[in-house]
């Protein structure tokens, strides 16, 4: 049987059929008339109905939905792979900073002040600048004056994209004043609160690599600078440098934003990568009842927009991903770089 198209099938079908078997015969005869009687019935163009057209436009929403969540997901592991690479250079820098000193830079320097107390002055960022090719921005730096101070602003007011993540939100200015922030920042602390919160064990020093140049607080057994003999549990697994993603706006657990009105108010302060006040130490307030201690906030925590944890730099310019909940010794073990920590299999 050969019938050429539709509109030769439909004219041999005219009346009751009659004119079928010049077509075709028997039960092929029946089987062509069940299958296109609805498509003659619609005439010669075989247009769709609305109702199959509402048929196709749901398939086509059901596999947008399906395929949406894959096309963002694969977006994010990139985005999580370009935050890696940021932190492997900050890293870098760190160590070309040590190949020429000797040392690891301090988190921030600082100055006293004519009442006898310690100030803040630099941020260690800016202390990295001519590793990062910024050294244009490190020239205008007055090192005698603190970071915001006029003279500094040539050198500060500037966005340098290896400081941000970019699962962050690109333009973080909060009204009519810019902000130059960092997605990455120092912690080199962890206080007796979050040990006892967390029933950490004693361990010999709480501290981690980098630290400021000045301690006046009795939980510091080291001091800055610190070379990396007294790295004593290893570069490849002592933290270096954290996550601190989503300043100056305030962000929560999950990645959505916070109330601004509520306290801490936004815009969060320290948010500028040249403020030494970007850096920070882990306290008793950022353990979430659950017993989660980062990821929580980001006001002055270890904090990060990428789904389920956060990137780590280690002091040997590695940096992987750690989950949100990775077992808190263990994280207390990474953290600090001179407790004697032996670190289970696999990490």
């Amino acid at each position: 049987m050969k019938i050429e198209t539709r509109r030769e099938f439909c004219s041999c079908r005219s009346g009751s059929f009659r004119s079928l078997d010049r077509c075709a015969s028997g039960s092929v005869a029946s089987g062509l008339k069940r299958a296109f009687d609805g498509g003659c019935k619609r005439g010669s163009n075989g247009g769709f109905t609305l109702v199959e057209l509402l048929v196709v436009i749901a398939v086509i929403g059901v596999l947008l939905g399906l395929l949406l969540p894959a096309v963002q997901a694969a977006r994010e592991t990139v985005r999580r792979t370009s935050c890696v690479s940021h932190m492997r250079q900050i890293g870098l820098a760190i160590h070309s900073y040590l190949d020429v000193n000797g040392v690891f830079p301090p988190t921030k320097t600082t100055y006293v002040a004519p009442n006898g107390q310690r100030r803040d002055r630099h941020n260690v960022l800016t202390i990295l600048l001519p590793f990062v090719e910024e050294s244009a921005a490190y020239s205008a730096v007055d090192w005698t004056a603190t970071w915001s101070a006029a003279v500094n602003r040539e050198a500060t007011e500037k966005r340098i994209p290896i400081f941000l993540c970019p699962t962050a939100p690109g333009d973080r200015d909060f009204g009519t004043k810019k902000y130059y922030p960092t997605d990455y920042a120092s912690c080199y602390l962890i206080r007796r609160g979050v040990r006892e919160k967390l029933g950490l064990r004693d361990r010999s020093e709480w501290t981690s690599v980098l630290l400021p140049d000045f301690s006046n607080s009795v939980e510091f057994s080291r001091r800055a600078p610190v070379s990396p003999s007294a790295v004593l549990d290893g570069l490849s697994s002592s933290f270096l440098f954290f996550e601190a993603s989503g300043r100056p706006f305030k962000f929560l657990r999950g990645g959505r934003r916070g109330d601004p009105n509520e306290t801490p108010r936004e815009p969060l302060l320290n948010s500028d990568w040249a403020d030494p006040g970007s850096g920070f130490v882990m306290d008793a307030a950022v353990v979430a009842p659950d017993g989660r201690f980062f990821n929580n906030a980001n006001n002055n925590e270890i904090f990060s927009l990428h789904p389920g944890g956060a990137n780590f730099l280690y002091a040997d310019g590695s940096a992987r991903f750690h989950s949100e909940t990775i077992d808190a010794e263990t994280f207390a073990a990474l953290f600090t770089c001179a407790a004697g920590d032996i670190l289970p299999n696999g990490l």
